[in-house]
């Protein structure tokens, strides 16, 4: 999906973040804590929360058997709870400083409620850290641009 990160985009991420020494923590402690939580956006919340967008939005709402998604319904809620606890303290998921852990995992974020619609399905406000931050990230003004790339009539 245009605009949603995946694996190799990440590993594109922390390239540019270390040619450029910027979004990315320059202790080595820091350092492999974001490369930990991108490997969580990678592994967990993008495969997870595309698929509730295809069983919601897209031809899995044909299937009779919901048991498919409901079962990425249930994880996309554990996923939420554990970014949510994350940023109970904190205003980006490393701690003060935006990074490339939020470039790569908020886009699907948005998605999920956006795109695919599936916010209600996700008990969505049940995750105010979560929303909080994501207001934060849709806010910044380079996301915004982002978002209207292709133009938007």
């Amino acid at each position: 999906m245009a605009g949603s990160p995946s694996g190799s985009d990440s590993a594109l991420f922390v390239y540019l973040a270390d040619k450029s020494a910027a979004f990315i923590p320059q202790d080595t402690a820091g350092r492999y804590q974001a490369i930990e939580w991108l490997m969580f956006q990678m592994s967990a919340i993008g495969p997870i929360f595309g698929q509730v967008g295809f069983f919601h939005k897209f031809a899995g709402k044909d299937y009779e058997d919901k048991r498919p998604r409901d079962r990425y319904v249930a994880e996309s809620k554990r996923l939420l709870g554990v970014l949510d606890r994350r940023l109970a303290d904190r205003r980006w998921i490393l701690g003060d400083a935006y990074s490339i852990v939020d470039i790569a995992t908020f886009p699907w974020i948005n998605n999920l409620v956006g795109f695919y619609g599936a916010g209600e399905l996700v008990g969505f406000a049940d995750y105010g850290h979560v929303d909080k931050a994501l207001q934060a990230f849709l806010a910044r003004p380079a996301v915004a641009r982002g978002l209207q790339i292709p133009q938007r009539a």
